[in-house]
């Protein structure tokens, strides 16, 4: 038993007051989240390093900070970064002023959206001035502040606590965007569109964050929806993809919709009867002459979108689309579908050897690398598709190996540019629907084995795929499958399962069981099974 004086000594130090130290405004941005000393080490302080965390590195834009115009001590009534501003924005809006973080819990979370959030949200598609518009608003506007506090705060929740439960700070943020949403007074209608369309966007993050796919679906078609009904006269005659074209609100409703329809045409990839709103767009072929080139990555990416969709559908849908999608699917659909992914594939070789794209940027070469590895699975996902149903996969194997050693390139590249193997997040699609087709269509063991590989190396989610159920799922066909025999022998085709589905059942930020469906090739019996997580 411990004497009085030995309990005086042990909490002597509880009584010693606390010295406080002035704050740093050149900390690393792993320090000022965590608001903690950061000792300045460059290129990464040593502070993250003995804690085992990732150091963020120094932001670059200490000199164009604008402060209050007093002093320092005004400080703490927030700040912007004139780099943020989107040209001509700022000047059509009604008066703007950069919004007061109310506590730290806020302005922690702000901080969390600026460096990392943002990045998160267009992790394959990076797009800057996108961040920027981002930043901008939420620094200015109020329901698109609380919209990504929201945001921000599960997101760190995600990272670090993945079974962490769904704390009231994050929905408190969520339910004052919409009532500010709802109270908003802004200049003109077009105005009130973007403003709309912005949290529309980040409510379909949030929920995807938090495990509610079904609730971010509701959102994305909200936000098509809204899209859809703006004149089309607004676009007319503007060249999207050419922002010195752009003006005003013009240029933030051109971003805003650009984003949810990316979000919408990638969604028919986990999603059976999704139909995304401009799937029947005009065609590659038909847009451009062969002999010319994309005037942009992100062109590129968006046709291949629109070409990976038409494959999606079909495949989903069995021999033809369905007659509701207002397009009359022959026979030879494959066919045609072959012949625009071929003119896109030559479109993009003339953008590459037009456009000199440096090597050492890391967010252009991982795009490419990515466009060329969806497109080779969309390739050989829509070839495979013929009268021999599952065994046609087998004829396709150098496709499905090519796909694993890109897959592996991409994943490898983004963990070194990321800096860590932390839980990572974003609404867009990368790489595990096609690391999925690869596992559970491929059937040479090793192949199979090593998509499996990659996507258990990192914690992932990207909109509604999570590397955790889609490993298990992955791991679950190729027990089925294989059971009985030599690990070299053919599968044959009546034990090769067709059709798969699942669903997540989450508690906190993580599925913890998946209600798993399925289908043998030469069966009609549904086998139904619950995975543990």
């Amino acid at each position: 038993m411990k004497t009085d004086a030995t309990k005086v000594v042990n909490q002597a130090w509880r009584k010693k007051p606390r010295q406080f130290a002035p704050k740093s405004t050149l900390g690393c941005r792993t320090c000022k989240i965590r608001r903690v000393k950061c000792d300045l080490t460059q290129p990464s302080c040593l502070k993250c390093h003995s804690t085992g965390r990732t150091c963020d590195g120094y932001s670059h834009h200490r000199s164009e900070i604008m402060v209050g115009p007093e002093s320092d001590s005004n400080h703490h009534r927030g700040t912007i970064m004139s780099t943020l501003q989107p040209k001509g924005i700022a000047q059509s809006l009604a008066p703007l002023m950069v919004l007061q973080a109310s506590g730290s819990v806020q302005a922690e979370a702000m901080s969390f959206f600026e460096y990392i959030s943002i990045k998160h949200l267009n992790e394959y598609q990076p797009c800057q001035s996108w961040r920027r518009t981002l930043m901008f608003f939420s620094q200015t506007v109020p329901s698109v502040r609380y919209a990504a506090l929201a945001v921000a705060l599960m997101h760190r929740n995600f990272i670090h606590s993945r079974h962490r439960m769904l704390g009231h700070t994050p929905l408190a943020c969520y339910n004052r965007a919409i009532q500010l949403l709802l109270e908003q007074q802004a200049s003109g209608s077009m105005e009130k569109t973007a403003i709309t369309l912005l949290v529309c966007y980040l409510f379909t993050c949030f929920e995807h964050l938090a495990g509610n796919d079904p609730q971010a679906m509701k959102h994305l078609r909200g936000g098509v929806e809204m899209s859809r009904q703006i004149s089309q006269s607004l676009l007319e005659s503007i060249n999207v993809y050419d922002e010195s074209a752009l003006s005003c609100e013009r240029e933030l409703v051109c971003q805003v919709i650009r984003q949810i329809r990316r979000l919408d045409m990638q969604a028919v990839l986990f999603l059976v009867d999704w139909t995304p709103a401009d799937v029947h767009d005009i065609l590659t072929s038909q847009l451009l002459p062969a002999e010319s080139a994309f005037q942009s990555l992100d062109q590129a990416a968006e046709h291949l979108q629109v070409l990976t969709a038409r494959v999606m559908r079909l495949r989903n849908s069995g021999q033809s689309d369905s007659p509701t999608d207002g397009v009359s699917m022959s026979p030879w659909t494959k066919d045609v579908v072959l012949e625009q992914l071929d003119a896109w594939l030559r479109l993009f070789n003339n953008t590459l050897q037009q456009r000199a794209f440096e090597k050492d940027n890391s967010e252009a070469y991982c795009l490419v690398s990515l466009l060329r590895l969806q497109h080779t699975m969309a390739w050989t996902y829509i070839s495979s598709h013929g009268p021999g149903r599952e065994m046609e996969f087998d004829k396709f194997l150098s496709q499905f190996q090519t796909c694993v050693a890109m897959a592996d390139d991409i994943s490898t590249t983004h963990e070194r540019y990321a800096g860590s193997l932390k839980p990572t997040f974003t609404p867009e699609i990368g790489i595990l629907p096609i690391l999925y087709i690869i596992g559970v269509k491929c059937r040479h063991p090793i192949v199979r084995r090593q998509a499996l590989r990659i996507i258990r190396r990192q914690p992932i989610r990207e909109a509604a795929w999570d590397s955790v159920s889609t490993a298990a799922i992955v791991e679950r066909v190729i027990e089925i499958e294989e059971s009985g025999l030599v690990l070299t022998g053919e599968i044959p085709v009546w034990k090769r399962i067709e059709y798969v589905s699942w669903i997540h059942q989450v508690e906190g930020l993580a599925p913890v069981r998946l209600d798993m469906e399925y289908t043998f090739c030469t069966q009609q019996e549904v086998h139904k099974e619950t995975l543990v997580l």
